[in-house]
């Protein structure tokens, strides 16, 4: 996957970053079969993966998408919540709540850099 990984995301559940929009292919794979996905939107610590293709949360993935400015980020993150169809009604897409475990510090600063120049998303509690 590139650059040696020079930073281990493994921490605490809840959200500790703005998320902000961001609608882009994702592409992933759990070491057995490969899936497509579109993201939602994106924080320093992870991304929704809007996705008919659910895996169990604790699932190990290997995810590869590009931010706007052209940069690709390709690395491993673990799904941490399932968003499944038959939970909610209406227009609320399925998908995949994914942490990154390990981004460069190349991919982190592309990353806060995107979020840092988009607003950011509230969610109600």
């Amino acid at each position: 996957m590139g650059e040696p990984a020079t930073r281990d995301r493994e921490h605490s559940h809840r959200r500790q970053a703005a998320r902000v929009d961001l609608e882009v292919e994702v592409s992933f794979n759990d070491h057995s079969n490969f899936y497509v996905g579109f993201s939602e939107n994106i924080s320093e610590g992870g991304l929704f993966v809007a996705t008919y293709n659910l895996q169990p949360v604790g699932t190990e993935i290997e995810i590869k998408f590009g931010l706007p400015d052209g940069t690709e980020i390709e690395t491993v993150g673990v799904v941490r919540w399932v968003r499944d169809p038959r939970d909610r009604e209406g227009e609320i897409p399925p998908g995949l709540g994914i942490q990154f475990r390990v981004l460069t510090e190349r991919q982190l600063d592309s990353i806060r850099e995107f979020t840092s120049l988009q607003d950011p998303i509230f969610f109600p509690d």
